[in-house]
């Protein structure tokens, strides 16, 4: 439910780059300064309403919770890493997260380059992007039940398959061809959900209670400098190479992460 709560604004910025670009010019930016102008706006507002209204804190519940006594948790990186070594299955949900975040900025990254080599505007590009995003948030709270239902690791495999999926569709579709293209981005969005949701439900039960918020957070780590990895590289790949390239090096990326979930299918 937390995911879907972003559906709307994530869908809805993609397409409010040019009027953001009008607006800023009328206040003396430059056109593609509004956006940036949009964004810190937003981010602004949001850092407010936490700020004033996640009172009280969830730490610090729980915190006020714990017996009289209890010792802090150790939360530092080391701590986390050395909780992460021990579950098998917390392991393999990081490397699925990983997986899942760095292949979808990898080919969503470049998927406006590629449509502006076929002379897209930005409207157009808009769009697109914002039917992937919709695939990555809208459907979210139907991927947290599948997980529930079916077990992490089968939409963990779900979800791998439609990042290979997505990559077939978008590698093989011309810069024209915004149909295939657009396919192609909702699958990636959807299969980054089912790696998302269920990688960050397997984690959390992997992982003893007071170990939790320190793995968290070194996945969330590892899951963004994947993620940055994966942009540069991506880029330099269409650069020398292709689009094609790029998604068929993607699936390769992918696969074996499929083959590590199968083999642990009955993990829970």
């Amino acid at each position: 439910m937390v995911v879907w709560a972003t559906t709307i604004g994530s869908v809805a910025g993609p397409n409010l780059a040019a009027p953001a670009g009008r607006l800023g010019e009328r206040f003396g930016l430059p056109g593609q300064a509004g956006p940036y102008a949009l964004a810190a706006l937003a981010f602004g507002l949001a850092a407010f309403g936490i700020f004033a209204g996640l009172r009280p804190d969830p730490l610090q519940l729980v915190q006020e919770q714990k017996p009289a006594g209890t010792l802090a948790p150790d939360r530092s990186l080391g701590a986390a890493w050395s909780t992460l070594r021990t579950s098998r299955s917390g392991r393999v949900a990081v490397a699925a997260i990983v997986v899942s975040h760095s292949s979808m900025v990898a080919l969503m990254s470049m998927t406006p380059v590629h449509l502006h080599h076929g002379g897209a505007t930005v409207t157009v590009v808009g769009v697109v992007i914002s039917l992937h995003i919709a695939g990555m948030y809208a459907l979210s709270p139907l991927v947290g039940w599948l997980a529930d239902q079916l077990g992490h690791v089968p939409v963990l495999l779900l979800g791998m398959a439609q990042l290979i999926a997505a990559t077939a569709l978008a590698g093989t579709s011309s810069a024209h061809d915004l149909g295939r293209l657009s396919a192609g981005l909702i699958l990636l969005g959807t299969g980054w959900s089912c790696g998302l949701v269920a990688g960050s439900a397997l984690l959390t039960e992997s992982v003893p209670v007071e170990g939790r918020t320190s793995v968290q957070g070194l996945s969330d780590l590892m899951m963004n400098g994947g993620g940055a990895l994966g942009g540069v590289l991506a880029g330099l790949i269409v650069m020398m190479f292709s689009y094609a390239v790029l998604a068929g090096l993607i699936a390769a990326f992918v696969m074996p992460m499929m083959v590590i979930l199968f083999l642990a299918r009955d993990s829970r």
